[in-house]
């Protein structure tokens, strides 16, 4: 018998993170890190190996044969001379825990079927969201008329006060009162769970690029900040950091002018991940339209 995947780990995320997020370069990001993960802990998956298939190495009866390596390598990935022992040696490794757990019968765990059972799913959800970010395209003229229209915020940076509350209507709550007159940094200090600033604290000046989607970044929350006056505060914002309202401190121009070249790539991205979220959206509110689905969140309190 061989394994087809490998997990070390409890892979966290959840479908809502990828839907209030996807972006094709992020996509990218996370199913490499989880095609890491899933090598490294989701043994429990066998199949019987092909006789004719060339055998890399063994351990035990286990055998890893020359499809199953190349087919855990992500496509980033270029096999060499220079790596091919270190995954390979990664494979023994794995495969070691991976045996003394099942001696310890570990594999009959409840629990960690459940986990299985789902990181299965997920990994076939990956598949479909990677087959129809493929499908998703940009023009020069799309990439050409946001330049055009946000083209005078490339020449800023900005300085931001921020208050992040992980309840909606809790910060829907608290913009209220900011709307009525109520101090913005007192509300900060009182209310704000930001992991980033210091409650009521100011940030340093940025400028756009700063939520390129690539790196993780949230290009909507960026664009509705620099969309802002110096002194205004903004609407709620969802973000992936929780429900934001941020202040504009300061706004200044740092470049006299700046060519499409400088920043094709960049807004290419943001442009990306809007389509990205949109077709997620789309697809979602097609199946939920097509399929009866019921919930009680109320069995978890009981």
């Amino acid at each position: 018998m061989c394994k087809n995947l490998n997990l070390t780990k409890k892979i966290n995320t959840s479908l809502n993170w990828v839907k209030g997020a996807i972006v094709k370069e992020k996509i990218k990001i996370y199913l490499l890190k989880r095609r890491i993960i899933v090598l490294l802990l989701l043994s429990l998956l066998f199949v019987s190996c092909p006789k004719n298939e060339k055998v890399v190495a063994t351990v035990g009866n286990s055998k890893l044969t020359q499809k199953e390596l190349l087919v855990q390598i992500p496509s980033e990935i270029r096999l060499t001379k220079e790596n091919i022992n270190a995954l390979i040696e990664k494979w023994i490794n794995t495969e070691l825990l991976y045996q003394e757990a099942k001696r310890r019968r570990l594999d009959q765990d409840e629990t960690l079927k459940i986990q299985i059972k789902q990181l299965s799913k997920e990994l076939i959800v990956n598949s479909l969201l990677e087959r129809e970010m493929a499908k998703i395209s940009v023009s020069r003229k799309e990439i050409f008329d946001y330049f055009t229209q946000h083209k005078e915020e490339f020449l800023y940076e900005v300085k931001i006060s921020r208050i992040v509350l992980s309840d909606e209507s809790l910060a829907h709550r608290t913009l209220a009162e900011l709307r009525a007159g109520a101090d913005f940094t007192r509300l900060a200090q009182d209310l704000s769970q930001d992991r980033v600033l210091a409650k009521g604290a100011e940030s340093k000046y940025f400028s756009r690029g700063v939520g390129d989607p690539r790196v993780g970044g949230d290009p909507l929350l960026e664009e509705a900040i620099f969309k802002l006056k110096v002194g205004e505060i903004s609407d709620v914002l969802k973000s992936q950091e929780g429900y934001q309202i941020v202040k504009l401190i300061d706004k200044k121009k740092v470049k006299k002018d700046i060519s499409l070249a400088e920043v094709e790539d960049y807004i290419n991205s943001v442009l990306q991940y809007k389509k990205s979220r949109e077709m997620l959206e789309a697809l979602l509110n097609d199946l939920k339209a097509r399929t009866k689905i019921t919930q009680n969140p109320d069995v978890l309190l009981k």
